[in-house]
């Protein structure tokens, strides 16, 4: 086995930090919600897990009333993991609950409109656009479909 001399390390080194680290071949284009928006189904609402449209949980032409129940377009684990939104609906706007919908108590909402397309992180996004009752991100357990008037609180 040869040993190789500490000046031929040194200048292997020297070349090395010059020359910076090479990009990688796999490095591929950030994530955005316009890229989703593009491809989305006419009619269709989108959740996602992660931002910017990352992690599809799933998608929905109709009202699902309870996102962690085991019926309509979201099921189980579903529920409180949206992170970001997407409307490519054929109605004015998405609903979205921070509770299922099955009982007549206040339940705080926030909404996205048609015109908006997409709400790429919901961590800046409150119930009822009020921090007192809650983040909207990881917090969404229902949505319905619903006229412009319909809402009070709208993501940003």
């Amino acid at each position: 086995m040869r040993k190789l001399s500490a000046a031929a390390v040194g200048a292997a080194l020297v070349g090395i930090s010059l020359v910076g680290p090479l990009p990688s071949a796999s490095a591929a284009a950030a994530a955005t919600c316009a890229d989703n928006y593009d491809n989305a189904l006419a009619g269709y609402m989108y959740a996602y897990n992660g931002a910017n449209c990352e992690g599809q949980l799933g998608l929905a032409v109709g009202n699902d009333q309870n996102w962690g129940d085991s019926a309509s377009s979201f099921q189980g684990s579903d529920t409180n993991r949206a992170s970001s939104v997407l409307n490519m609906g054929r109605y004015s706007q998405v609903k979205f609950f921070a509770n299922p919908t099955t009982g007549s108590a206040f339940n705080p909402h926030i909404c996205l409109t048609r015109a908006e397309g997409y709400a790429s992180n919901l961590s800046d996004d409150y119930f009822m656009e009020d921090p007192v009752f809650g983040s909207a991100n990881n917090s969404i357990s229902a949505h319905i479909w619903v006229e412009l008037t319909a809402c009070s609180a709208l993501a940003q």
